[in-house]
This record gives C-alpha cells, structure tokens and sequence, in this order.
C-alpha cells in the first residue's frame, strides 16, 4: 500500500505517517521540513507558494500512484475579519481550501481511481469561534468538500475527521495551556481504526475531556 500525507512532517500528519510506516507500508509526506525517520519518505512543499498548483503536480507525478491521500496541514489563526490583513484572509483560504483540492485533482488526474481519501479538519467545522472567522470557514469547507468528494465514483473511501485541540507545535507562539488536549498519537490511532470499517463517508469528531470518538455521519 502506498500512502501520501499532505502535511505529514510534525504533529498529527507525523503520527500518522509512523502509524503506517510500522504496517510494511509506502509512505510519503510533504511539508516544509524534514523528516527524520527512515522509513518515511520526506518531500518539500509549501503551501503557501505562489506556485502551489505546479508545486503539487511535480510531487504528485514524483510520488506515482497511491493508495491514500491525507490532508492534514494546516495551521491556526486568530482575529476577527476586520483584524486580520487581506493578505492572512488569503494565505489561509489557499493552505486549506484551494490546496486540498488541487492535490485530489492532481491525484485523480494521474491515476483516476483513489481507493481511501482522508480529510482531517478540526472541530471548528461544527463549532463556528468568535476569533476564528476564516479558520471556521476554511475547516467547515474541508469537511464538506470532502462530503462531496465522497460521491465521486473515483473515489471509494472518504473519512473526515475533526479533532479538538492537540499538543502539538500547531499553537506555537499562541501561549495556549496544552495540558488537556489530546496526544497526537492517540487522535492518529482513532483515525487508523476509523479507516479500517467498511463505508463510502463517514465524519467524526475526536474530542477531549475526556477523549472519545463521536460518528457525525455515516452512508
């Protein structure tokens, strides 16, 4: 099997991608820094380049056909609209909307057929958050883009998953008290066993306080 996670260099996407390299699997992951890790193979990709879309090709036509694509960059912020710069409103609007979309088509364009496609967003799909405007479009777009997807005939499997809060570098330079959230390791083994049922979509939210798995939708 062969896996791609897209934002798989730190935190949940890096959990993941140790989850499936230890089940003999193919796995690649993108980001902005390197992995450590020998079984994990690690490529450059920014997806606040100007150039994303070519960007996103070549790594689709580097890496060849996969089995599973998951998306599960991104990254927090917080203001209201009339706080945040035109150019943060677009920065976000690219990493976590046009992005996961041009890496579906990329993969879809190469190899028509996707057996499993992995939206990880956040519980801010759900629960909209004063400070949080863009962030709670760009995360409630990814969970119901992917929805969609999941009627695409090129596509089998479509899991969105939400997790709350996660101690992770996601609130670097927030100041945040972490003590509570959620181990990165234990949401990716929620998200691994999630994987494993028989569905064409299913959502859930993963929460804290205690930590539990919620299904949100099911067909």
């Amino acid at each position: 099997m062969s896996v791609l996670i897209i934002g798989g260099t730190s935190g949940l996407g890096l959990e993941l991608a140790k989850t499936y390299a230890k089940n003999d699997t193919n796995v690649y992951v993108t980001g902005r820094r390197d992995v450590d890790e020998a079984s994990i193979h690690s490529l450059k990709l920014d997806l606040t380049s100007k150039s994303l879309r070519e960007d996103i090709v070549s790594i689709i036509d580097n890496v060849g056909d996969i089995d599973m694509l998951v998306f599960c960059a991104g990254y927090y912020q917080e203001g209201s609209t009339s706080d945040l710069e035109y150019s943060e409103i677009d920065e976000m609007i690219q990493v976590g909307a046009t992005a996961p979309v041009y890496t579906l088509k990329a993969v879809l364009d190469r190899q028509d057929k996707l057996d499993t496609f992995v939206m990880v967003t956040s519980t801010s799909a759900w629960t909209p958050r004063e400070l949080e405007p863009v962030y709670n479009l760009v995360k409630a777009g990814e969970a119901h883009f992917a929805n969609g997807v999941a009627e695409d005939p090129k596509v089998s499997k479509v899991l969105v998953a939400g997790p709350a809060g996660m101690a992770t570098n996601f609130w670097e330079g927030q100041g945040r008290d972490m003590s509570e959230m959620n181990d990165p390791a234990d949401v990716a083994r929620a998200i691994d066993e999630n994987i494993q049922d028989d569905y064409s979509f299913r959502s859930v939210r993963i929460l804290r306080e205690p930590f539990r798995v919620e299904k949100v939708d099911e067909r």
